[in-house]
C-alpha cells in the first residue's frame, strides 16, 4: 500500500469533495482520482459513493479510520529515525496553559534553545481542557501542568506541588486586636480576609473553582468586585487597589515581566494560606504510546532541574 495513495485518500475523505481536496493538494482532480482508483483496485472495493453529495461507502469509512493510526505510526517513525540519525534537527511541542507558560517558560525556554538551537520549539497554550486534549491527540509532546491521573496511558513525573496564596491590597488589610495587620509572609488562615472585596476567576476555570470551594470550606461569602479569565488582569487590579485575589504561590515569586513595570509587590501584602485542599501537584508529562524525541528528554531534564523543589 502507497502511503501518498493514502494520504490523499484521507484529505478526499475529510473534504468529501474531489475538486476541494485536489486544491487542498495542489493537484489536478485527474490525479486524485487516479490515487484513489489505485487504492479501490488493491482492495477490490468501492471507497466513495460518487453522488452529490459524496460520501464515503462502508469500505471507505473503515479505511479511513485506520489509515489515521497507520499515518500517525508513519509519522512517529519517521521522527523516531530522524532522530536516532542525528541531532541535527527536529521539533519540540510543549503544552502549557496560558498564565502558567507565561511563568515557567521564561526560565527554560531561553537555555533550552542557546543550548538546542537546531530545536524547532512549538506551544500549544490554553486551558488544562486544551492542552491535555492536545497531548492525547499528539499534537504536544510533553505537557506542563496539573497532574492528570492516567497512570495507564501519560507517564508523568512532579515538578513541584503549587499552594495558595491571598494577595491584598495593603489599603484593604484587616487589623487584629493591637490594631496592627497580619506579617506579610506568615501563614494565615482564609477566614482571617473574609471581609476583603475579592476579584475572582470564573468557576469553571481552576483558580475560580478552588476560590469557590475555599470560602465554602471557610464559610466566607465574599465581596466579589469583578470576575476576568486573565491571571495578569488580577494581579495587576489587585495592585492597584480594587481588590484581593487568591491565587497559586509561583506566579508571585516568579518572573513575570509585564508585571515589574514597578514595584508592584510594595501596594499588597501576601499570605500563604492554610488551604490544604489548594495544594495541586504541577508535573512534566508525555504520552507512553508517544515517541518521545531526544528533545523532549532534554526538556524535561532541564524542567525538573529548573522547578523541582
Amino acid at each position: 500500500m502507497n502511503f501518498l495513495n493514502l494520504q490523499y485518500f484521507c484529505v478526499a475523505a475529510e473534504e468529501l469533495s474531489f475538486t476541494k481536496a485536489a486544491k487542498r493538494l495542489f493537484i489536478s482532480q485527474q490525479s486524485l482520482s487516479s490515487h484513489i482508483s489505485r487504492l479501490e483496485e488493491e482492495f477490490g472495493v468501492v471507497l466513495f459513493n460518487r453522488t452529490q453529495p459524496v460520501t464515503l461507502t462502508q469500505a471507505g469509512e473503515c479505511l479511513y479510520r485506520n489509515s489515521q493510526i497507520l499515518l500517525y505510526q508513519k509519522h512517529q517513525t519517521e521522527k523516531a529515525i530522524q532522530d536516532i540519525r542525528d541531532f541535527r534537527s527536529g521539533e519540540l511541542t510543549v503544552g502549557v496553559s496560558t498564565s502558567r507558560g507565561a511563568i515557567m517558560l521564561a526560565d527554560i525556554l531561553p537555555e533550552f534553545h542557546e543550548k538546542y538551537p537546531q530545536i524547532q520549539l512549538h506551544l500549544v497554550e490554553g486551558t488544562t481542557k486544551q492542552i491535555n486534549r492536545a497531548l492525547y491527540e499528539g499534537r504536544a509532546d510533553v505537557n506542563i501542568g496539573f497532574a492528570i491521573g492516567d497512570p495507564e496511558n501519560v507517564c508523568e513525573e512532579l515538578l513541584h506541588t503549587e499552594h495558595l496564596v491571598c494577595m491584598v491590597p495593603r489599603i484593604h488589610l484587616p487589623t487584629g486586636a493591637g490594631g496592627d495587620p497580619p506579617r506579610s509572609g506568615v501563614m494565615q488562615n482564609f477566614q482571617t480576609f473574609s471581609r476583603c472585596p475579592y476579584l475572582r476567576m470564573p468557576p469553571d476555570f481552576w483558580l475560580g473553582g478552588i476560590f469557590d470551594q475555599c470560602c465554602k470550606d471557610h464559610d466566607v461569602t465574599p465581596e466579589i468586585v469583578l470576575e476576568t479569565t486573565s491571571m495578569t488582569t488580577l494581579v495587576s487590579l489587585c495592585s492597584a487597589g480594587l481588590g484581593a485575589i487568591v491565587l497559586p504561590e509561583i506566579f508571585t515569586s516568579r518572573r513575570m515581566v509585564f508585571w515589574d513595570r514597578r514595584d508592584w509587590r510594595d501596594s499588597v501584602a501576601i499570605y500563604p494560606l492554610d488551604y490544604q485542599s489548594g495544594n495541586q501537584p504541577i508535573t512534566i508529562s508525555h504520552l507512553r504510546s508517544h515517541y518521545l524525541s531526544r528533545a523532549a528528554v532534554e526538556f524535561i531534564h532541564m524542567a525538573k532541574q529548573k522547578f523541582t523543589y
